[in-house]
């Protein structure tokens, strides 16, 4: 989705625009990374405001779109996940990831990359959807306790704010989470600073696939418990029926 353009719904164009617009004076005269910035209207926005941006995303694609739309003399995009990235250490003043977590199998190594890419003073933004359940493209159901879980070993600092669109009746827009409770947000935004440099494995690629067949092996097994269940259920509920007739057969 461009949320540029008028096609697209005027509520979730704005509803999208406007996490960049909240992290737009965060980024003012700083080197930006916009992990998954999909078509690039928002690494666009916030060139007005950076130094530089610089866009990634898996999807060529997106990236295709995104250069063609969106390329200034100080916005770039290039092919790349954000779990590994090919920037060296400390690149990075900002880097905003709104709405990505939430789709990848590795959250921990996202969140560790992000800290390894930034300056020791630099911040991350980033977004989930709050307890939406798992979907098509969901791997992993965010709350703020499971973002708290992830981001903790990577970064000192964390304040969150919650997102709700402007149709929402008692909470529109942004503001500190302290103001609503979590079930009250609709997305949930994290400010994450200090990031813990001690925290972040050498060996990159070894903690994204570890953590990839860690979950892939959880839901496995969560996958092989239902299909047991699903087996067995009838049989369990026939035998249960044929002692509940025997029990009142007369003797």
């Amino acid at each position: 989705m461009d949320a540029n353009e008028a096609m697209f719904p005027e509520e979730r164009r704005q509803f999208h625009l406007a996490r960049y617009e909240f992290a737009l004076e965060r980024c003012r005269d700083k080197r930006v990374l916009d992990g998954a910035c999909g078509t690039g209207y928002g690494s666009a926005l916030l060139g007005g405001a950076a130094e530089s941006v610089v866009g990634i995303d898996c999807a060529r694609d997106a990236i295709t779109y995104a250069a063609a739309n969106y390329s200034a003399p100080n916005v770039a995009f290039q092919t790349s996940f954000v779990e590994s990235t090919p920037f060296p250490d400390e690149a990075f003043d900002v880097v905003v990831s709104f709405e990505t977590v939430e789709h990848t199998l590795c959250p921990r190594a996202h969140l560790m990359e992000i800290a390894r890419l930034l300056d020791p003073g630099g911040m991350a933004i980033v977004s989930v959807p709050n307890a939406w359940g798992l979907t098509d493209h969901h791997f992993v159901d965010f709350n703020l306790d499971l973002l708290q879980e992830v981001a903790r070993p990577f970064f000192a600092e964390m304040s969150f704010y919650y997102q709700n669109p402007a149709s929402h009746a008692r909470f529109p827009g942004i503001a500190p989470l302290t103001s609503a409770s979590p079930e009250n947000a609709q997305c949930i935004i994290g400010v994450l600073e200090a990031p813990e440099k001690q925290s972040i494995r050498r060996k990159r690629d070894e903690a994204v696939m570890s953590e990839i067949y860690d979950l892939a092996f959880r839901r496995h097994a969560d996958y092989l418990t239902l299909a047991y269940r699903a087996r067995t259920g009838p049989v369990r509920r026939l035998q249960n029926k044929l002692r509940s007739l025997l029990a009142r057969a007369p003797h």
